[in-house]
């Protein structure tokens, strides 16, 4: 059994034995192969490396002179990876090959060597590059090595001084100025329009070129104008070709750089962006270039028509539109249509049909405003005239879609029906209904609804009240009541024209607190009268030097103490500015006064004060230039200030336009009306005008225009005569009130 079992074993073993030398055998031949696939492998790559080696190609290299040691930059592509493979002979001497890299090469120049050709080769090409004079001067080195005119860059190297003549230094060709010289650093700056090139130093009869300089410059952007958001083109050049190498910032804001070439960048105008200039910064060199001005958002007041077919004009009016043709973008119902014409405050478009029906947009420099609904239909209006009135009033409609029948037209102003008298396709003259009302006029035919571009207003001019004596000023509240200093007495007048006395009498005078008829005042035609927002009263009496509080009931006290108070306005957070004493004060909710600027110049005793709902203060200067009325305005919130001629400058009169060209009359009253606009009324040439002023441009139009008289009615026949210097009242829904003295009467003019 042993025996049999040893047997066994031995066969086993020869077995196992055979089976492990034919497995050596087996992993010899694997071995083999791999060695085989490496080789085969490595001489494809080095086939594939030699395929793919760029030719030898060399651009430019600096300095082009120096003394045994010089260490020369050669730009260019083809450099073999490996540094012995690359060779460089100066004059047919060998140079060292000191640095290889992607695009570039530094070699040594050696010992023994003379001024001659520079060649350099790869192992399997060979180039030259040019010459390289053996001289003391050279160039090491420049830095910056970018900027714009104006900057200064330091040249460093070897050789500089002279004994016989001035260095001189060219930056690409052009002289620049020399402002510190050593024999081993120059410092000079960049001329005006250098463009980029080598620089290059000149002395004692010898010549340097050293490495290129990038010039700096912002020739333009594009657009001028925007907001947060708005994509900005730069035109100019030096920048880089990375856009993290390229720092754009608008009046010290950074920007996202979107696109970048060495000749354009595309930027995003960042979040709080301000007007000023903006600038780019590479590698740490700053080019400033034009001023970027901060617009708002294009606001959208009309759009003609809101409807209509293929090949009517759209025009569309509000603000800050660009005077660019191509800075604008018009949306119809999303779809793009081409603008024809713009200004500032008009853009002009023909309208291509099919866009279907949606929203009005407009988008100025990336910033988008939505406006009204566009209906893509025949029935449109274009327009109406006269666009204000009163009952039975001739009313003419143009525009596109209507029935030559005019039975077949319906028409309301403000959901009332209106008679049509004649009708064409383009044209429908009506009649106001009675008692028509402001709201919007409208067209139906045929089932297809056209609504105009604005609102019907009921307006005219309506005598509230008549026999009041002496009226220096009003205040008007919610209801339409009329609190008026008249004598010596404080009225109130309610809105069908019932006369009471509220507080003190018409002739009695004094210094008397109380209640209603028992108080007395010491009123002049420069005292003033203000309403809080709980409805209390507050009156100046400048020769008392003190503020009056009388409250709803009649009760009046002492409020504030103050030198001289006469005109005076309430602002919206409870505060009263008053004129007193030639300068303006605040009044507190709680009567403490402060005086807010200290100027002889402030001569606003007999004319008015008013404040806008951005805290500006304006007065008039009726001293410092009494030749040339004018308007100035304080902001002390926000420290704005511009004392003179930013309305007015010229002499007498009412021409219109835009800040100091506009003429002012000698004794023009001024409201604010909380919506951005100053109402001011001059008398002139037997006219009586309301003009209004836009705040942010300062552009003064004709508003309202009445001829001397006393007759009430639509604003086309009413008649006025001249606004009592100060009295003129702006209601909280809009309506002007103000005191006719020649006829002792306070009127209305109401525009809605």
């Amino acid at each position: 059994m042993r025996i049999r079992n040893a047997v066994m074993d031995g066969s086993d073993f020869l077995k196992k034995r055979d089976m492990k030398a034919l497995n050596y055998q087996k992993l010899g031949w694997i071995w083999l192969w791999v060695g085989a696939l490496v080789i085969f492998q490595t001489c494809k790559k080095n086939e594939v490396h030699e395929a793919e080696r760029v030719p030898l190609s060399v651009g430019t290299y600096y300095p082009n002179s120096g003394k045994a040691g010089s260490l020369v930059t050669i730009e260019g592509e083809g450099f073999a990876r490996k540094l012995d493979e690359n060779t460089a002979h100066f004059s047919g001497v060998q140079g060292e090959v000191v640095a290889v890299e992607e695009g570039r090469m530094v070699v040594r120049a050696p010992e023994g060597a003379q001024s001659g050709p520079l060649i350099v080769g790869n192992g399997s090409q060979t180039q030259e590059v040019g010459l390289f004079t053996y001289q003391s001067l050279t160039i090491t080195r420049i830095h910056p090595a970018n900027g714009p005119a104006g900057s200064h860059i330091r040249i460093y190297g070897e050789g500089f001084s002279s004994l016989t003549e001035p260095v001189k230094v060219r930056i690409n060709g052009k002289d620049a100025a020399v402002s510190g010289a050593s024999d081993t650093l120059l410092v000079a700056e960049v001329p005006t329009e250098a463009g980029s090139g080598p620089v290059e130093v000149f002395v004692d009869g010898m010549h340097v070129r050293g490495q290129d300089f990038a010039f700096q410059a912002i020739r333009s952007i594009k657009p001028l104008t925007g907001g947060a958001g708005t994509k900005v083109r730069i035109n100019g050049e030096g920048f880089e070709s990375a856009a993290d190498g390229n720092i754009v910032d608008f009046n010290g804001k950074r920007a996202v750089v979107l696109e970048v070439s060495s000749t354009g960048l595309l930027v995003e105008a960042p979040e709080g962006v301000e007007t000023g200039p903006l600038a780019v910064t590479v590698n740490g060199q700053r080019a400033t270039g034009p001023v970027f001005t901060l617009v708002p958002r294009p606001e959208i007041t009309e759009v003609t028509p809101l409807s209509g077919p293929a090949g009517v004009e759209m025009t569309i009016t509000g603000k800050y539109f660009s005077p660019e043709l191509e800075e604008n973008i018009v949306l119809v119902n999303g779809v793009a249509v081409p603008v024809t014409a713009a200004t500032g405050q008009k853009i002009t478009l023909t309208l291509p049909g099919g866009t279907g029906s949606g929203p009005v947009a407009v988008v100025v420099n990336d910033q988008r405003t939505e406006g009204p609904q566009f209906r893509d239909q025949n029935l449109g209006i274009v327009g109406f005239s006269p666009d204000n009135g009163q009952d039975n009033l001739e009313v003419t409609i143009t525009g596109t879609g209507f029935d030559p029948d005019p039975g077949a037209n319906q028409v309301t102003f403000n959901g009332m029906p209106a008679q049509v008298t004649a009708a064409t396709e383009n044209r429908l003259t009506v009649l106001t209904p009675a008692n028509v009302s402001t709201g919007t006029l409208q067209v139906i035919v045929d089932g297809q609804v056209a609504l105009a571009p604005r609102e019907f207003r009921r307006t005219g001019v309506q005598t509230i009240a008549t026999g009041l004596t002496s009226v220096y000023s009003m205040v008007v509240d919610e209801s339409g009541v009329v609190y008026a200093i008249s004598g010596q007495r404080v009225v109130k007048i309610t809105p069908d024209g019932q006369v009471s006395t509220l507080a003190g009498d018409v002739t009695a005078s004094g210094n008397v607190n109380g209640t209603g008829t028992e108080a007395r005042f010491n009123f002049t035609y420069i005292s003033s009268i203000v309403m809080d927002s709980q409805g209390n009263l507050y009156v100046s009496e400048p020769t008392g030097h003190q503020i009056r509080k009388i409250t709803p009931q009649g009760v009046v006290s002492t409020f504030a103490q103050i030198t001289s108070p006469n005109k005076m306005v309430m602002t919206s957070g409870g505060d009263i500015i008053v004129s007193a004493n030639r300068n303006p004060w605040r009044i507190t909710r709680q009567g403490q006064t402060t005086q807010l600027h200290n100027s002889n110049y402030l001569s606003v005793t007999n004319i008015g004060i008013a404040v806008d709902e951005n805290s500006r203060i304006y007065f008039f200067d009726a001293s410092y230039q009494y030749d040339r009325p004018n308007l100035g305005f304080i902001n002390f919130a926000t420290g704005e200030t511009m004392r003179f001629f930013w309305i007015g400058g010229g002499p007498y009169g009412v021409l219109v336009g835009v800040g100091d060209q506009v003429y002012l009359s000698s004794q023009p009253t001024f409201v604010a009306d909380g919506n951005g606009h100053l109402l001011i009324n001059d008398a002139f040439n037997q006219r009586i005008m309301i003009r209004r002023v836009d705040i942010s441009t300062r552009e003064v139009t004709a508003w309202l225009d009445f001829p001397l008289g006393f007759q009430d009615g639509p604003l086309y026949q009413a008649a006025v005569r001249h606004f009592y210097p100060g009295t003129m009242a702006l209601a909280p829904n809009g309506d002007i009130y103000f005191y006719q003295s020649a006829d002792q009467a306070i009127r209305k003019i109401f525009l809605r």
